[in-house]
């Protein structure tokens, strides 16, 4: 599983703690394409569950900011 960087690499958060402490619209805009789209094609209903289920099949770690 993938972490995310909401303060671009310096430390790593929990899904939850990225979606309070960042835009939703600045994690999406730094995910990759396919991926992104793979998880939306399954329904998830929070962004939370979307951030996590992405992360669990992320090609690297997501780093914002």
């Amino acid at each position: 599983m993938k972490q995310i960087s909401i303060n671009n690499g310096s430390t790593f958060v929990e899904p939850k703690e990225a979606i309070e402490g960042m835009a939703w619209d600045s994690i999406v805009n730094t995910m990759d394409d396919d991926t992104r789209e793979e998880v939306a094609s399954e329904g998830h209903d929070t962004e939370e569950e979307f951030l996590a289920r992405y992360l669990e099949i992320a090609p690297c770690d997501l780093i914002v900011g």
